[in-house]
């Protein structure tokens, strides 16, 4: 980025987080507690939808939430009320695609659009970096290194608490994501738990679920002879809990690996080796492992084995200590 790009700190930035993808919300709390820390007097605003909306809500350093449904009607409504508030900033992170959008977009008319174009092109990086750079051009310098994830909602969960007391070793597994491609396969999933029970028979396995998923989450429970389910659909504060109460998490690339990372839980990811996911998208902590499937679409084929070992590791050492890993599955 250009010394010319940097503008003067701005007094008022509406960023999107309306697609609804909570991993993305979680990411983009580097953003806001980087301008709430070097820019104080600036109001921040979102427009959020479904689950970002919830999470949104919890953080005090938003200070309106800008909610979006599906209808056209809707969204001339908010394009129009968003023009009255006079953005000196609107953060996209990306080009907008949908005719919604870029009507939204025209109709609020800020002083400045940030859709980080030229940056996402330059090259594949971990996506707390665009936080950075949308900083950077909105006139907010920080430093990369200082960029974290600062989640704001409350962690809390009595039913957690209640089932996992504390002292009890805690592994979280999570095997589903939004599309089939990410979704552990159930005999890799009987296989996983299993292996993670007999690398440590002291612990406590919980399967994390939705009210979709559940069914499918007894049956490998029933089938390995060991854990416990947990269905956390619609309980934000539940889900949060269980992350951070967790010893070790292990799930695919959804929002947990990032929920995990928050509470800088040690965390193993299991990505599809396509050199893309795994750097956007992966745990942000030290105390992590990286594992990749066989097939640059999907996380079939990844090494059952392999996760179990780092799981293992992870328990054996504190996270402060703990390095990076990836271990990658030859095609």
């Amino acid at each position: 980025m250009s010394t010319d790009a940097r503008q003067c700190a701005p007094r008022k930035v509406l960023f999107f987080s309306h697609d609804g993808k909570l991993g993305d919300a979680i990411v983009n709390t580097a953003f806001v507690a980087g301008l709430a820390r070097h820019n104080p007097g600036c109001e921040i605003h979102a427009t959020v939808a479904g689950i970002t909306a919830a999470f949104w809500e919890h953080d005090s350093r938003v200070a309106r939430l800008w909610k979006l449904g599906r209808g056209w009607g809707e969204a001339i409504r908010t394009g129009l009320a968003l023009r009255r508030e006079r953005y000196d900033v609107i953060v996209t992170w990306q080009r907008m695609r949908s005719e919604k959008n870029r009507a939204l977009l025209w109709l609020a008319r800020p002083g400045r659009v940030i859709d980080l174009h030229e940056f996402n092109r330059a090259g594949v990086v971990h996506k707390i970096e665009a936080c950075g750079e949308a900083l950077g051009q909105a006139g907010v310098i920080v430093e990369q290194s200082e960029l974290a994830y600062d989640v704001r909602i409350a962690a809390r969960s009595e039913q957690v608490d209640a089932q996992f007391p504390p002292g009890q070793e805690l592994i979280v597994i999570n095997l589903f994501a939004a599309d089939a491609e990410r979704n552990v396969a159930r005999a890799d999933a009987v296989a996983l738990l299993r292996g993670l029970q007999a690398a440590a028979p002291e612990a406590v396995l919980c399967l994390m679920c939705t009210d979709a998923t559940a069914a499918t989450a007894f049956a490998v429970v029933e089938e390995s002879g060991t854990g416990q389910v947990m269905n956390c659909e619609g309980n934000l504060h539940q889900l949060f809990r269980l992350c951070e109460r967790a010893d070790v998490v292990v799930s695919p690339d959804t929002a947990v690996i990032h929920i995990a990372s928050s509470f800088r839980t040690p965390v193993v990811g299991i990505y599809q080796n396509n050199g893309i996911k795994p750097v956007q998208w992966g745990p942000r902590g030290c105390a992590s492992a990286v594992v990749l499937s066989q097939c640059p679409r999907t996380i079939q084929g990844f090494c059952v084995d392999e996760v179990v070992a780092q799981a293992a590791a992870l328990r054996r050492r504190p996270a402060e200590a703990a390095a990076p890993a990836v271990a990658s599955i030859p095609a």
